[in-house]
């Protein structure tokens, strides 16, 4: 399949790749404002490492990894660290909810089971998000709302929900500075449209003309399956997911699965490249990224590093 790929929309894809770690490191900056400003280059090297690992691992343990390589790198506890990739994520999930919204809103001619789908991804997501604003914003009122519910559901001591919503709490603080906002969406929105751009260009490199309605929904769900964590790299995952969304709109399975193929290749090759790059110039062996996997549990629960500089 890679060899009957025309080469411009190839290199289109690798280019939006890149482009997004880019703007997924500028945007992990401004959730550690106000309270500190952590320099670009660790952040972008940690996450293109991050991106790496979770290629090879199970269970997207890059994100283990990019907390504990960062917090080693710049004295900040992992608690903190860890509150900043959870709000990356919800960020990420508040674009596929606008887009899913937006695709449902404008499509009226929408395959039923994408509507349903759509509909139940994009309210879930947004209560979600409404969820975490309250706990920046509101954070006091809401984590009294949290042990209300940890009193009294099943379980809910047992979960600590009060205590796991208290320490994702830390990392919202950026959200509480109106001005920060703006680069947040902004970044977030330039991130989105590169991953639009490569799942575009991956189409296109089988000849492949994708309506807007097929192409959203691909990367819509492509990243919903992405988010549990599975397989190393989303072998599988990522590929049943792009079929069932291109087949929505007409695609033969066959050729939906060779975009899936070309797509996924092209998407984490790129990052394995930029990663080993970044892990040779950082300074660290793959030894070290194996450690990092186990690190966080022992990490976390040190008091001496919970009170380090955030």
């Amino acid at each position: 399949m890679l060899g009957r790929a025309q080469p411009v929309p190839i290199a289109i894809l690798v280019v939006c790749v890149l482009g997004s770690l880019l703007t997924r490191a500028a945007r992990w900056q401004i959730y550690f404002l106000p309270q500190r400003r952590v320099p670009f280059n660790p952040l972008f090297g940690t996450l293109a490492i991050s991106y790496m690992a979770s290629t090879f691992l199970p269970l997207r343990a890059g994100e283990l990894v990019r907390a504990v390589f960062l917090g080693q790198r710049q004295v900040i506890a992992v608690p903190r660290i860890v509150g900043t990739i959870l709000l990356e994520k919800l960020f990420d999930f508040l674009a596929i909810g606008v887009m899913l919204a937006l695709l449902v809103a404008v499509t009226p001619s929408l395959p039923e089971g994408a509507q349903v789908a759509g509909k139940a991804i994009a309210t879930v997501i947004l209560i979600g998000f409404g969820f975490v604003v309250a706990l920046a914003v509101w954070r006091r009122p809401t984590l009294n709302v949290v042990s209300f519910v940890e009193r009294h559901a099943p379980f809910g001591r047992r979960l600590r929900l009060e205590h796991a919503a208290t320490q994702f709490a830390e990392g919202t603080d950026s959200l509480r500075e109106l001005r920060l906002w703006i680069p947040l969406l902004a970044w977030t929105t330039i991130t989105w449209a590169f991953s639009i751009g490569s799942g575009w260009a991956g189409m296109q490199a089988l000849g492949l003309q994708p309506g807007p309605a097929a192409l959203v929904f691909l990367i819509v769900l492509t990243s919903t399956g992405q988010a549990v964590p599975s397989s190393p790299g989303y072998v599988g995952v990522y590929h049943a997911a792009a079929v069932l969304a291109l087949t929505q709109f007409g695609v033969d399975p066959a050729t939906a699965l060779g975009v899936a193929v070309v797509t996924h290749a092209l998407s984490y090759g790129s990052l394995v490249v930029v990663g080993l790059i970044a892990l040779w110039t950082g300074g660290y062996t793959v030894r070290d990224v194996l450690a990092g996997v186990g690190a966080p549990r022992t990490t976390i629960a040190d008091p001496a590093l919970a009170s380090t500089q955030r």
